[in-house]
């Protein structure tokens, strides 16, 4: 007479099943990118049909471009494509701060952060997975906003190099997945990361150089400016789409971008450390 087969168990990203099959085992690299798409594809579920999303994703790009690009009809293209850049980079950080940046916080409040940040899985592939999906969630749904919404205002716009282009946004959907790791793992320290959120959002947008010019800030500031990837990535995505490979503003993105991950995979692990000792992982 046979047994009958054990249901099996399925796995979720922090869980300690190691076993993807019944029957088999995962080498560690094929777990980690396991892990990692997992993630991703969770972020991705959670922000679907959200209506935080689609304020973010769709209405701000186009209440943006409705006071920028159609409140005249005598722009350039070079002075549409701008703003145009400008616009997306502005929405892109205000998600990248409400969502991938906030991704912790959530876990809090659902009390999923202890099993995420205590199991076998490495907690930075987890936070890494989900901040990509929610930075490859939200950028598509900008861009394409902000090109239908151009088109539909009328609006002239230069793209002289796809390629370029293309290839500027695939880093700014980078590069906001390693600041929202580090904003992440700096909003889990305080129980006030709404407000910090709201306090960050509007500086950035000028000291980012989005619609105001660095020159035309104060000498002051004007440091803070070259710590902001998405300013430089500006440069690069406007100098693309008049056909230019701008190779400074390139270098400062990836740099930047590289510097942001090592900052929020070595601040997770001294945070999951200081969580465990004052109780962090608890609260809600």
């Amino acid at each position: 007479m046979s047994r009958a087969a054990a249901p099996v168990r399925p796995e979720t990203p922090g869980s300690d099943d190691r076993t993807g099959f019944v029957g088999t085992r995962r080498r560690p690299e094929r777990e980690g990118l396991w892990v990692l798409f997992a993630s991703l594809r969770l972020q991705t579920r959670l922000m679907r049909g959200s209506p935080f999303a689609v304020l973010l994703g769709i209405v701000q790009p186009v209440v943006l471009l409705a006071v920028t690009v159609g409140a005249s009809d005598r722009l350039t293209p070079e002075a549409t494509t701008r703003f145009t850049v400008g616009v997306v980079m502005m929405a892109f950080w205000g998600a990248t701060i409400w969502t991938a940046g906030g991704i912790l916080q959530f876990e809090v409040h659902a009390g999923t952060l202890r099993a995420n940040m205590t199991s076998t899985r490495s907690p930075q592939v987890i936070l890494l997975g989900k901040c990509l999906g929610a930075s490859l969630y939200t950028l598509p749904m900008i861009v394409v906003t902000t090109i239908v919404t151009v088109l539909l205002l009328g609006a002239p716009l230069r793209a002289e190099r796809p390629d370029l282009l293309l290839l500027g946004l695939l880093l700014v959907a980078v590069s906001g997945t390693g600041l929202g790791m580090l904003l992440s793992c700096l909003f889990l320290l305080t129980r006030h990361g709404n407000h910090w959120s709201s306090a960050l959002m509007y500086p950035i947008y000028i000291l980012g150089g989005f619609m105001i010019p660095i020159d035309l800030l104060p000498e002051g500031v004007r440091w803070i400016s070259t710590v902001i990837s998405l300013r430089w990535a500006t440069e690069f995505l406007t100098a693309a789409a008049a056909g230019r490979l701008a190779a400074g503003p390139l270098a400062m993105v990836v740099a930047l971008t590289v510097g942001y991950f090592a900052l929020g995979w070595y601040a997770l692990r001294q945070i999951i450390r200081r969580a465990k000792r004052e109780a962090l992982l608890d609260r809600r």
